[in-house]
């Protein structure tokens, strides 16, 4: 029997068996879940993004209707939305995206206290809650790689064809070899046509980032076929083989994210978004018993322009209570400084241990490409400030001048803008780790497997 031939038999005998046929249904079945699943979600935000300026509309109308002359209250309560739109493929990986606020509605007054009204969570925690693409590829095919390689050598041995199976004119180590290309290249077949038929019914764009996610997942299951090799290898039993596989499945999917983020929250705790709440609450409430001269003076260090306007200490006016909210923001800049910095550290060193963790460094990957990563998160919330900063500075004019709400051109009011485009074309060249642990223990297990079954 030549090779060609022993390769088409080999090819044969492996789908048609049942239970190989009835792993891939179940796997296309989950995979076509999540793809509805992703899009369920993404569809629901856009849905929501989609009314945001009709609302938009009502309010201003609403509050408008209310305050015709007096523009200091209708500034109190009007607010103004900031967006974080979904990416073309933020359905193939949500991450925590259905946690994260993708609609901040900010108003003059203190801005950290309306930004952490909305709980944020960290994306980087790893926790799977999302059922998409990225946790069928991550999270259940592993299993299907298990499932159809851990007896490989142990069902021959054990059915007592092992002398018939060396007897064979095709080495053991090249029937192995072909047994594995085989399962590899029906799984990777599997994983491509689930990514794709994503692409088409999540209306993803065919871009770049289709490769770097056909990339990171070849390499991730590479991964996890050169670590079942090894295994096998060793020529243990099935049951051993199988147990030992799940072992590590458990290890790598479950227990090391959660070791990693408890030792990671643990060394750096993140507890300044309260702090920021609470020192900006304080920093605003007890300028209401200080002389207005005092807040107005740090206000004029850094808007001196304003300096010549009297502010009057008797009597209330809204030029000394924008001035106080902003104080209250400035002086709680400094928390919110080491917030942002300690979610930068965790996910500096989330991105440094994954490094080791191929499925860590799978599902950050996939994060990073669906731009629903912490990253793309933080550069949001940046942009919020940065509109806030805006649209107090566009209005100080006509606050310090005791304009009226019809002296106000509200077409010229600044527009929320957020582009993470940049992004999407960036390859996560920590994935590539994954492909060099692959290759290191593929050689490994390879030459192993020569050594033993020849």
């Amino acid at each position: 029997m030549n090779l060609q031939t022993f390769l088409k038999l080999e090819l044969k005998n492996f789908l048609s068996d049942k239970a190989v046929i009835v792993a891939i249904a179940f796997l296309l079945i989950a995979g076509g879940y999540a793809i509805f699943h992703g899009k369920n979600v993404i569809e629901k935000q856009k849905a929501i993004i989609a009314q945001i300026p009709e609302f938009q509309a009502e309010h201003f109308k609403k509050q408008y209707e209310l305050n015709k002359t007096e523009l200091g209250n209708f500034l109190y309560y009007l607010q103004h939305s900031t967006i974080h739109e979904p990416s073309g493929w933020a359905a193939f990986s949500i991450g925590q995206r259905d946690v994260n606020p993708f609609n901040v509605k900010v108003t003059m007054l203190t801005l950290e206290g309306q930004i952490y009204n909305s709980e944020m969570s960290n994306p980087k925690n790893l926790l799977y809650g999302n059922f998409d693409l990225a946790f069928v590829i991550v999270f259940l095919f592993p299993l299907l790689i298990v499932a159809f390689c851990h007896n490989l050598i142990s069902a021959e041995q054990e059915n007592g064809v092992w002398n018939l199976l060396r007897s064979q004119p095709v080495s053991i180590a090249k029937i192995i070899g072909i047994r594995l290309l085989i399962r590899f290249v029906t799984v990777l077949l599997l994983a491509f046509s689930l990514i794709t038929a994503g692409c088409v019914l999540l209306n993803s764009a065919f871009d770049i980032r289709l490769v770097y996610t056909l990339l990171i997942t070849f390499s991730y299951l590479a991964f996890w076929f050169a670590l079942t090799a090894f295994v096998v290898s060793l020529q243990k039993t099935s049951t051993f083989n199988a147990l030992s596989l799940l072992g590590a499945w458990i290890f790598l999917t479950i227990l090391a994210p959660a070791l990693l983020n408890l030792a990671i929250s643990t060394v750096l705790p993140v507890s300044e978004s309260f702090d920021v709440t609470v020192k900006q609450r304080e920093g605003y409430h007890t300028k209401w018993d200080k002389a207005k001269a005092e807040t107005m003076q740090k206000f004029y260090e850094i808007y001196p322009e304003y300096k010549s306007v009297p502010i009057p200490e008797d009597k209330f006016s809204w030029g000394w209570y924008y001035a106080m909210n902003f104080m209250g923001d400035s002086e709680s800049a400094n928390s919110t400084e080491s917030y942002t910095q300690k979610l930068q550290k965790r996910d500096d060193w989330t991105n440094k241990f994954a490094l080791f963790l191929p499925t860590v460094n799978a599902q950050l990957s996939f994060n990073r490409l669906s731009q629903n990563d912490l990253q793309s998160h933080l550069k949001y919330l940046e942009s919020v400030r940065n509109h806030h900063k805006k649209v107090r500075e566009h209005f100080y004019p006509f606050i310090f001048s005791n304009a009226k709400t019809d002296d106000v051109n509200w077409q010229n009011v600044p527009k929320h803008e957020f582009d993470d485009e940049a992004s999407k074309s960036k390859f996560p060249f920590s994935a590539s780790t994954i492909l060099i642990i692959a290759l290191l223990l593929s050689f490994w297990s390879w030459g192993k497997m020569r050594t033993v079954l020849s």
